[in-house]
């Protein structure tokens, strides 16, 4: 989900069953188009098919989650992955959340028959942080839907506007991306920056809406 690939050997350790049971699976899925295959000299690395393969997962996550506290675990065990991590290649976690909340309180957004779309005061925003919005728009995906966050079972932005959002906070030096997992953490810069557009302030990696 954080948009790597993997060999198969590692693969089939992480998943603890035979290389030959991993390669046969895996056949199945670059069949299906649910994998990509890249061929590295002597080894294949394998990542997810794509962003909807991506929605697919974290809606199924959701499902498996039904009657448990899915935040109260991951809390535990990961709270910096429910703080903000990547959701294949656009932001989710905590902050993700707020952001997209504060997009609507905001009017930025409008609803749309296949998710959102921007309003005047949207487009003249992001016009503001140099986003190309046409070059978005052209893209063989959907501009921007709600993605239901499984560790706060609320909407997250997806979609083609998402992947930008983070692009841009990453490029911004407002968001690094962690050395290894998901986890996306907030720069110093970043707490200045997430302020003075979006009226949200941190405190100890948790989000308020000012």
């Amino acid at each position: 989900m954080g948009g790597e690939s993997r060999p198969a050997s590692e693969l089939a350790m992480l998943a603890n069953v035979s290389p030959q049971t991993a390669s046969n699976h895996l056949k199945d899925l670059v069949g299906a188009g649910l994998l990509e295959v890249l061929p590295s000299g002597r080894n294949k690395f394998y990542r997810l098919g794509g962003p909807p393969v991506a929605t697919a997962l974290e809606s199924l996550m959701n499902i498996a989650q039904q009657g448990r506290s899915s935040l109260g675990i991951a809390q535990r065990n990961a709270p910096e992955l429910v703080f903000a991590r990547t959701c294949y290649d656009h932001l989710a976690g905590e902050l993700a959340v707020a952001i997209l909340r504060r997009f609507s309180e905001r009017q930025l957004l409008r609803q749309t028959e296949s998710g959102f779309g921007l309003t005047s005061k949207g487009a003249a925003f992001l016009e503001d942080l140099e986003v190309n919005v046409e070059a978005l728009e052209r893209q063989r995906r959907r501009f921007a839907f709600p993605c239901l966050d499984w560790s706060h079972r609320v909407p997250h932005l997806g979609g083609a506007l998402g992947a930008e959002l983070l692009n841009w906070l990453i490029r911004s030096r407002a968001l690094a991306r962690s050395r290894s997992g998901r986890a996306v953490r907030v720069t110093d810069k970043g707490q200045v920056v997430l302020e003075r557009l979006f009226g949200i302030r941190l405190s100890r990696q948790r989000t308020s809406l000012a």
